[in-house]
């Protein structure tokens, strides 16, 4: 038999050797220690992969309207998960915070705002503190948006097609005629009557209906998957909103195109979208099926603007 002193020395050489005193198997479950709990957080995350199974989820996004401390929240920990084929509607006034996030999903957030905190999870990739180069890759080819105002990002001293044409040859490295038919086939798919006669005209004689047609088609040059639309309608006559929405539609079905689409009015987004999510100050305030919004809206804010598009329909054709 060993005496004490012997166990001792035993035991200490095994410490310092590194030699685990007990086995693994001889764990009993009541002596393992569980880890704490992680502590709670306002807005807590699910799992990765849970997350990545829809197109694209947001959690805690928080955009302030300057990077320093004291600036402003325009958003404030706004959630949302958008599965693809979705529609779904950001509606809220200009100081709701419903085109921040619209635009710091598209990666078109414009500075000085910035993202504070939060996740972005795009297809299983997060989009918040990706690397510039992969995040324009990214939006170029996989997240098309559209501005509130498309004569605006037009440049009005060159032709239609010259624009359009050098964003395919940039992006998709096709050739000059390749583009040219590229471009033609885009501008038809968005609905322009007269595509070569389209093709040459100069931005700043098109009309507005026409420039938002031709913004579509930038859009679709990239193949998107989600399609993120800044007050499609903003601008434009009921007849002429009427028929860019019924647009979007064909080609959001066409596609298979996920979209989120900003707007002020509970009406523009009652005809295309499949949920709504009310915006105010900020927060999402409701957010509900299309038929549940408008045959029960629960918030009064959501009662409040749906009282307002009743009213502006009055004077005009229905959407």
């Amino acid at each position: 038999m060993c005496d004490a002193r012997s166990v001792l020395r035993h035991l200490n050489r095994a410490v310092h050797a590194g030699i685990p005193l007990v086995k693994p198997w001889m764990n009993e479950p009541h002596d393992q220690v569980e880890p704490p709990p992680p502590a709670e957080t306002t807005a807590p995350m699910p799992s990765h992969w849970f997350r990545s199974a829809a197109l694209l989820d947001v959690r805690g996004l928080q955009v302030s309207s300057a990077a320093h401390v004291n600036a402003r929240r325009l958003v404030h920990g706004i959630s949302l998960s958008i599965t693809c084929g979705e529609v779904i509607g950001l509606v809220g006034d200009a100081s709701s915070g419903a085109l921040e996030v619209a635009q710091s999903i598209a990666g078109v957030l414009p500075a000085p705002a910035s993202i504070r905190s939060g996740s972005i999870l795009y297809n299983g990739v997060e989009l918040v503190g990706l690397p510039p180069r992969s995040s324009s890759r990214l939006h170029d080819t996989k997240i098309a948006y559209l501005p509130r105002s498309p004569r605006d990002s037009l440049d009005s001293n060159m032709t239609v097609g010259t624009q359009l044409a050098a964003l395919l040859r940039s992006r998709g490295g096709l050739s000059k005629p390749a583009a040219y038919e590229r471009s033609l086939d885009l501008l038809g798919q968005a609905g322009v009557e007269n595509p070569e006669h389209t093709f040459t005209a100069y931005a700043r004689d098109v009309s507005a209906i026409l420039a938002r047609r031709v913004h579509i088609a930038h859009a679709l040059a990239g193949s998107p998957k989600l399609l993120v639309a800044d007050d499609p309608t903003d601008t434009l006559n009921a007849s002429d909103s009427f028929d860019i929405l019924e647009l979007l539609g064909q080609l959001q079905r066409k596609h298979k195109l996920t979209m989120i689409i900003v707007t002020r009015s509970v009406q523009v987004a009652a005809q295309i979208c499949h949920r709504v999510a009310v915006v105010r100050t900020g927060a999402i305030v409701e957010y509900a099926s299309v038929a549940d919004l408008c045959g029960s809206p629960k918030h009064p804010y959501t009662r409040a603007m749906l009282h307002a598009s009743e009213n502006e329909s009055l004077g005009s054709p229905a959407l």
